[in-house]
């Protein structure tokens, strides 16, 4: 018999999802700043501004919003799901967000810059050109989505997986990464490639990653003189 107390926990490799309630009573049919939406079910029907400040959201699900552009300070999301909504060009500079998921959602060119970012899944998405500049990250899981172009300059992520992304021409300059699976994506013309360390990938992206790597190291191949 094992001693006492010597079982080890499970290791965590995936984000928490959001705890959410049965029932969710009907959002508000606009936002106001300095709301608190507590357990609501909100659909594409929600006026929203093209400015909003110091909305919080907990325990709700939103489909279909249209928040393409509208800009977010101080923006707090716990237990949130957003599923197809259209958040292209939003700004949620410096939002916290625990517990949230995006599905299907339009997040072309959105800025997530320095958002903390705690237990947050993105699938099936198109996220080309978002920003992600000196966002803090603990356990980021992105699936299945378009991160074309998108922006990791000086990213801090744990814990984090890009599985079956477009990576292509996305940018980690100075980003610090630790425990990062990027299987499955596409990482052509990366930049910033040696922020990378340490990260896993399968065997198929060794090539690409090598060739980025090549370059950031001012490695040259020649023929021989």
């Amino acid at each position: 018999m094992a001693p006492r107390g010597s079982r080890s926990r499970p290791v965590k490799r995936r984000p928490e999802a959001p705890d959410l309630p049965t029932d969710l009573e009907a959002a508000p049919g606009a936002v106001e700043g300095g709301e608190l939406w507590d357990c609501v079910d909100a659909g594409a029907e929600v006026h929203v501004p093209d400015r909003v400040a110091d909305l919080r959201i907990q325990e709700s699900r939103w489909v279909g919003g249209s928040l393409a552009g509208v800009r977010f300070t101080g923006l707090e999301c716990r237990d949130v799901e957003f599923v197809h909504c259209d958040l292209s060009g939003a700004r949620l500079e410096e939002a916290l967000l625990t517990r949230v998921v995006f599905t299907d959602c339009r997040l072309t060119g959105t800025a997530f810059d320095g958002a903390q970012l705690t237990d947050v899944r993105i699938a099936d998405s198109t996220a080309d050109l978002a920003g992600f500049r000196m966002a803090k990250a603990r356990f980021l899981l992105v699936e299945n989505t378009s991160l074309h172009g998108a922006d990791f300059y000086d990213f801090d992520g744990e814990h984090c997986a890009m599985l079956g992304c477009d990576l292509a021409e996305a940018s980690f300059d100075t980003a610090r990464l630790r425990e990062v699976d990027l299987h499955g994506s596409t990482l052509d013309d990366v930049r910033g490639a040696l922020s990378l360390r340490g990260a896993r990938i399968s065997p198929d992206q060794i090539v690409p990653l090598a060739t980025v790597l090549l370059d950031a190291l001012a490695i040259q191949v020649t023929d021989q003189p």
